[in-house]
């Protein structure tokens, strides 16, 4: 094997690491997180119906979702939050679900917040999505702790960034956009400065040729939309790379380049909601997603899977649901909800 792809390769296992831990993230890449099998049978004809339906059912008495390891984990119950977010406006069933999640996070979200930039803000998005104010809803003001510097060192470390990741930092930038409120125009000068020459981004920041991802181009992509940046010269390259990770039977998008592609269910997600954001056609890319749809409702990872997975079907949902990072935002003090925001409560 070639030192680059050695090295690919380590840097591969190293992101399966860290978005677990983010469990970026819009989107957590590698969701790997398999509950009892499911026997094979006919597709639901409404896929984000019985998506959601799957994921109420995972739910803990205590509001809590499980994660990687079966216990219940915050990461894992802020990507179910936004999930049910997305697709509460099919199922009359997600706001009680959602105010049972929430108020588990309340109580057991700081110490998840305080691991780092991208938890925080991810914590922050699902609390906007909630209905709760991100400055208030824990112990600590989750603004600050977003924008606090890494108390971890990694070996190549990106200037001008929040958190320690391109894939954290575009989290910090939705965070803001889900209050109404936009990042110093600083906030774009890592993101000129790492995109590559294809057009893409890597987790780690690396503008080495092949090292750019769709989930963190895919992430940056709703960051840049979402904070009024959406007619950005970055955006168009962006998507181009996307597409060179489409593979060509139609089964979805790859996570990275590879000879042969191999596509995934998280990644193919991820770059929906980043084609919905930037107001392109993402019928494909969800006709594809829906493919990876087991009989009971679930999301596999990979297509020759056959185990539910939560990770995969919580960011999947809200691709399915056509809504892109965030997906809710907060109105303005005072201001009563409407179809464009949700009032904040303290």
């Amino acid at each position: 094997m070639s030192k680059r792809w050695s090295l690919r390769a380590n840097l591969c296992a190293l992101l399966l690491v860290a978005l677990v831990c983010l469990s970026l993230l819009p989107g957590s890449v590698a969701a790997r997180q398999a509950t009892p099998a499911a026997s094979p049978a006919a597709q639901p004809a409404d896929p984000l119906t019985a998506a959601t339906a799957w994921l109420l059912a995972q739910q803990d008495a205590s509001g809590g979702f499980p994660g990687y390891s079966g216990d219940l984990d915050a990461g894992v119950t802020t990507d179910a939050v936004m999930a049910l977010a997305a697709a509460a406006d099919t199922d009359p069933a997600a706001g009680a679900a959602i105010d049972k999640a929430v108020a588990y996070l309340a109580a057991n979200g700081e110490a998840y917040a305080q691991a780092g930039a991208g938890q925080a803000a991810k914590l922050a998005l699902a609390a906007v999505a909630g209905g709760r104010d991100p400055r208030t809803f824990v112990g600590s003001d989750l603004f600050e702790v977003m924008q606090e510097p890494p108390t971890t060192s990694v070996q190549h470390p990106i200037a001008g960034i929040w958190g320690d990741s391109l894939y954290a930092h575009a989290l910090v930038i939705l965070a803001f956009s889900a209050v109404g409120e936009l990042p110093p125009d600083s906030a774009l000068e890592p993101l000129r400065a790492t995109q590559g020459a294809d057009g893409g981004w890597a987790f780690d920041g690396s503008t080495e040729a092949g090292a750019a991802d769709s989930n963190t181009t895919s992430m940056v992509i709703q960051a840049l939309v979402a904070a009024g940046y959406g007619e950005s010269e970055l955006v168009p390259p962006a998507l181009a790379f996307l597409e060179t990770l489409r593979l060509p039977d139609g089964s979805g998008y790859a996570y990275g380049p590879g000879d042969p592609l191999t596509a995934d269910s998280n990644s193919t997600a991820l770059v929906a909601q980043a084609l919905i954001a930037a107001g392109e056609d993402a019928s494909d890319a969800l006709t594809a997603l829906a493919a990876y749809q087991l009989p009971d409702g679930s999301l596999r990872y990979m297509a020759t899977e056959t185990d539910p997975n939560l990770l995969a079907t919580v960011q999947g949902i809200p691709a399915l649901a056509r809504k892109a990072l965030p997906v809710a935002t907060g109105c303005p003090t005072d201001a009563a909800a409407s179809a464009t925001c949700v009032p904040l409560a303290a």
